[in-house]
């Protein structure tokens, strides 16, 4: 086959024509379209990126905000649980308090019916020894109590040793010179002479005897000075039988003692008269300071 080489030419020239046609009126304008397509695609696409480090700051934020919250719900929870603790400790410490307070409220009540009721029974004890003391006495010396009282209480100033009765000296004011006798009971001028009379010889001088009746005494006689006192009575058994019920307070409780007070009673108060009668009393060789009067005792059994 034979090539024309004009129809070759022309074909070129027509290609060429029609390139520069269709870049001139079609091929710029697609070229438009696409840039702009790729401008709008690349638009979105930073806005997509733009959108998404938006949102992943976002979420940073609200991990942060999140951290944030879950560390103030646990520093609230810890001061919770602290406040928690602290008023639990307050609300033991006032608990224990109270408790210890109406713990010392019943202990000093326990004590006051404890006191009231060895005083009752000591001055029951009293009156009931007394009595019997009189009536054993009365029977066996055939006198009234009053003046074998008396009469023992004469008996052991007068066996006073000369240490005691140095003592007993020593004790009396330099100024005053004066001694004090009480009794339980009202002395006749008879008793009080050979009272005085015993005294002197004892102090071996010349002083002033005082008499007073003091119902404090229990069915006795006592001479004191400044700082001695020398007694004859029954207190120290009285003071025993005190003792006796203060360990049985200690051993038992208030209310088993309560419900068995009436059977203790009985018990203590018979093996009191076993130990003390017959005509069972007490001589008290006190030594004492002269602003308080405290002693040792010494018994006796007449």
């Amino acid at each position: 086959m034979l090539i024309d080489s004009f129809t070759v030419i022309a074909q070129i020239i027509n290609f060429l024509i029609l390139v520069y046609l269709l870049k001139r009126f079609l091929f710029n304008r697609i070229i438009k379209i696409m840039d702009d397509r790729e401008m709008q695609i690349t638009g979105r696409i930073q806005d997509a990126e733009a959108a998404k480090e938006e949102a992943r700051k976002e979420l940073e934020e609200q991990r942060r905000i999140r951290k944030e919250l879950q560390e103030k719900w646990n520093e609230m929870l810890a001061q919770a649980k602290k406040d928690a603790q602290k008023k639990r400790e307050e609300l033991v410490r006032d608990a224990r308090k109270k408790i210890d307070e109406e713990q010392k409220n019943w202990s000093e009540a326990i004590l006051k019916q404890r006191t009231a009721f060895l005083r009752d029974l000591r001055h029951l004890s009293c009156e009931q020894v007394c009595q019997i003391s009189r009536k054993v006495l009365s029977d066996l010396a055939g006198e009234k109590l009053e003046n074998q009282l008396i009469e023992n209480f004469l008996v052991q100033l007068k066996q006073l040793t000369k240490k005691e009765k140095a003592d007993f000296t020593r004790f009396i004011s330099k100024d005053e010179r004066k001694i004090l006798v009480n009794s339980s009971f009202r002395l006749n001028q008879e008793k009080e002479s050979e009272i005085r009379k015993t005294l002197e010889d004892v102090i071996g001088d010349k002083v002033e005897i005082n008499f007073k009746v003091s119902p404090d005494l229990i069915c006795g006689i006592e001479t004191r000075t400044e700082g001695k006192k020398i007694s004859w009575n029954i207190e120290n058994y009285l003071d025993g039988l005190e003792e006796q019920l203060k360990k049985a307070f200690t051993e038992i409780s208030f209310q088993e003692l309560a419900s068995k007070k009436k059977k203790s009673k009985g018990i203590v108060y018979k093996k009191y008269l076993r130990d003390m009668l017959p005509g069972q009393a007490a001589f008290l060789t006190k030594e004492i300071a002269p602003d308080k009067f405290e002693h040792d005792e010494l018994n006796h059994r007449i």
